[in-house]
């Protein structure tokens, strides 16, 4: 991975992970260890979470675009490696940015759900997650979505 091209972002634009894909990962364990180890890096930063969720989904049994989109993410990581958070001063304004998808996963038809929480100019608490249960509309995920970010909050 040291002589790999960086990546301007950690999933290609419209990409769709699933358990559809046949060809298992020769090395699952590798794949998990990887994986276990980017997960630790949504701590601080932000950026791959969506990605990471994606990934740790498939942590049963890897396939081979599992793996790529794995590499993807450490090649993403290899040109932002001065991408991190940033404190500075200024006004104590909270804003909250939350989205979901509406039956996005393509194996359950479940959503996947987000939000980021800014306090003034600084990022404080950021989630991507999985609905444990089948949203049966658009706007039944936003709400849950909106729910969970309240949840955050109080």
């Amino acid at each position: 991975m040291k002589e790999a091209k960086p990546a301007k972002t950690p999933l290609p634009a419209g990409s769709q992970l699933s358990q559809q894909h046949r060809d298992p990962l020769e090395n699952a364990t590798k794949y998990r260890q990887l994986v276990w180890a980017l997960q630790y890096l949504t701590l601080t930063r932000l950026d791959i979470s969506f990605s990471i969720n994606q990934l740790c989904q498939f942590m049963h049994n890897p396939t081979f675009a599992h793996g790529t989109t794995a590499k993807r993410v450490l090649r993403y990581l290899k040109g932002s490696l001065n991408h991190g958070l940033m404190f500075t001063k200024g006004s104590l304004t909270l804003n909250i940015y939350r989205d979901s998808d509406w039956a996005g996963n393509p194996d359950d038809r479940r959503s996947t759900i987000g939000y980021a929480i800014y306090l003034g100019p600084c990022l404080i608490s950021w989630s991507v997650k999985k609905q444990t249960v089948v949203s049966t509309s658009s706007i039944e995920a936003e709400y849950r979505s909106l729910a969970l970010t309240n949840a955050e909050l109080y």
